[in-house]
């Protein structure tokens, strides 16, 4: 007798590379305009492999946000922690700003949670939330390179940290639509040059 035929995750199922897959169709396309069979087709899995692994659309989304997030901390933290002055780590993390959110295999992308996430967060708590913890994220990493330099005597004894680390965060938000938006990379440039000269000394 044969053996039944298997359901649910192929074997070949690669659950990082799926996720992959999903954050770029997100980023690409936001949550609301991607179907199920965008899905499906950027992740060669069948709609019940998909569902089974992952969910439902909003699940999917939930996850390939929280993988931006974390991935997006880990990397501006190795980028600002390889630069040992505080004003020159700055000053590379929103030129790497510049780059990043200008790529894509279709125009520039800009931030998938900046872009795509917040114009669910209103009408949708758990949207909101993830969107929050991205943001989270990157605040706490800028936070973390600013306190080190007010340590090491590059910054002031006194120094906002929490506002500052919000205020850069802030300008790599804005760089991130303003890259969707079309902007010419010579404008993002100044903006990245202007945002790093908040910094005294």
């Amino acid at each position: 007798m044969n053996p039944s035929p298997r359901r649910g995750r192929p074997p070949a199922y690669d659950r990082d590379a799926a996720i992959a897959a999903l954050t770029r169709v997100f980023w690409d396309q936001g949550f609301a305009a991607t179907s199920l069979d965008d899905l499906v087709s950027a992740t060669a899995m069948n709609r019940p492999s998909l569902y089974g692994a992952f969910g439902d659309k909003q699940a999917m989304y939930l996850v390939a946000l929280d993988r931006y997030g974390r991935d997006a901390g880990a990397q501006l933290g190795g980028l600002l922690a390889a630069v040992p002055d505080v004003h020159a780590a700055i000053a590379a993390l929103l030129q790497a700003g510049v780059e990043f959110y200008s790529a894509g295999e279709s125009g520039p992308r800009g931030c998938l949670a900046v872009c795509t996430a917040a114009a669910e967060a209103m009408t949708t708590p758990v949207m909101r939330d993830g969107l929050a913890a991205v943001l989270a994220i990157l605040d706490g990493v800028i936070a973390a390179r600013l306190a080190q330099g007010v340590a090491n005597g590059q910054l002031p004894p006194d120094f906002d940290v929490a506002a500052t680390a919000m205020l850069i965060a802030g300008t790599l938000h804005s760089i991130a639509i303003r890259a969707r938006a079309g902007s010419p990379r010579a404008d993002l440039l100044r903006l990245a040059d202007a945002g790093a000269a908040t910094l005294p000394g």
